[in-house]
């Protein structure tokens, strides 16, 4: 694995530790995995991030998939796909675990040439208060309208501390007409920046919201020669190669 997959696997695994700090969860590291347990059963914020190609203790690994299905709680694992090889793969089928997606990892080398946006109908808030957190977790829950998750992730706002972050996840809000209607977040490592969250409400797509609120991110960063790390869906793979963002790897997600 070259070191850009590496940071790109770091960074996440630092956002996840983050998260599950964040409602006071547990954070488990190993030498060949990490696994964040918010001990709610969310598949968005539990999570298995396998980290060695090949498995050094079998056991360990087998006993922290046990512990999370034992308690019933939902998880998803993340595998970068130069990891997911016969060791992982294995370990995956044994316990029913299915991939659901495939997401592109993306980098931008630096966001010196970023200019700010002037024309935007948008409205960018910094969460910092409880009002701009209730918008934007209505927002990202309304993603998840009528399942399960919506009410695990109800749950996990519920517990969920801002001031946990330590400034190095900063939450945003968009408003257009005064009315919540985009999110997005910014996390930042040693090495690297992160973007995460960018989330439209439905009826609101189409008009460039999303993308205004993804390049007013990118002029959030301090440090602008520090690279920018992000996954794609297909879908959003082409505005972000426009944006400059070049492709460094593949993400599997299973669940």
């Amino acid at each position: 694995m070259n070191p850009v997959q590496q940071m790109a696997i770091r960074q996440l695994e630092e956002k996840l530790h983050l998260f599950s700090s964040a409602v006071n969860g547990t954070f488990l590291s190993s030498k060949d995995f990490v696994l964040s347990n918010t001990r709610i059963s969310t598949d968005t914020f539990n999570l298995l991030l396998p980290t060695s190609v090949q498995i050094q203790d079998p056991q360990k690994v087998k006993a922290a998939i046990e512990h999370m299905q034992s308690h019933k709680l939902i998880f998803s694992t993340w595998v970068d796909h130069i990891i997911l090889q016969p060791d992982w793969a294995d370990v995956l089928k044994e316990y029913h675990l299915q991939e659901v997606e495939r997401n592109t990892i993306m980098m931008l080398e630096q966001t010196g040439d970023i200019e700010p946006v002037t024309s935007s109908s948008l409205t960018i808030k910094e969460v910092i208060d409880d009002q701009t957190l209730l918008d934007y977790k209505d927002i990202f829950i309304e993603l998840f309208k009528g399942s399960n998750e919506a009410a695990a992730l109800e749950d996990y706002f519920q517990h969920f501390s801002i001031e946990a972050l330590h400034s190095k996840a900063r939450m945003f809000v968009g408003y257009e007409h005064r009315q919540p209607v985009t999110t997005g977040l910014l996390f930042e490592t040693n090495d690297s920046y992160g973007i995460y969250d960018v989330i439209t409400r439905a009826e609101h797509r189409g008009k460039g919201l999303g993308s205004d609120m993804f390049h007013y991110l990118l002029t959030q960063t301090e440090n602008k020669q520090k690279c920018v790390i992000l996954q794609a869906s297909t879908d959003g793979q082409n505005i972000y190669q426009r944006a400059g963002f070049q492709p460094i790897g593949e993400m599997v997600v299973f669940e």
